[in-house]
C-alpha cells in the first residue's frame, strides 16, 4: 500500500454513517481515530465525519507473516 513512496501516514475519511466504506477501510486495517461533528454540510444538513488512518509502521508489522503462517519445508527426495 506504501510501496516506494516516502509516506508515513495513509490517512482517510468519510460519512460516519458509511458503513461500506467504514467496512473497506477496517478490511484494508486503517484505525478508526474519532468523528469530526457535523462538519460536513450535504444538501442543506450537518454530518458527521469519521477520521482513520494507518501508519507504515503498522502496515509493514501486518504484512510480515507470521511463523505459523510460513510454508512448512519439505524434504528433497533424491
Amino acid at each position: 500500500m506504501f510501496g516506494e513512496l516516502p509516506l508515513y501516514r495513509l490517512q482517510a475519511d468519510t460519512h460516519a454513517g458509511n458503513e461500506p466504506a467504514l467496512a473497506t477501510l477496517a478490511a484494508a486495517r486503517f484505525t478508526r481515530e474519532g468523528v469530526r461533528r457535523s462538519v460536513c454540510l450535504h444538501h442543506g444538513r450537518r454530518h458527521d465525519v469519521a477520521l482513520l488512518s494507518l501508519l507504515r509502521p503498522e502496515r509493514e508489522a501486518r504484512s510480515r507473516p507470521k511463523a505459523w503462517e510460513l510454508p512448512t519445508p519439505r524434504p528433497v527426495a533424491g
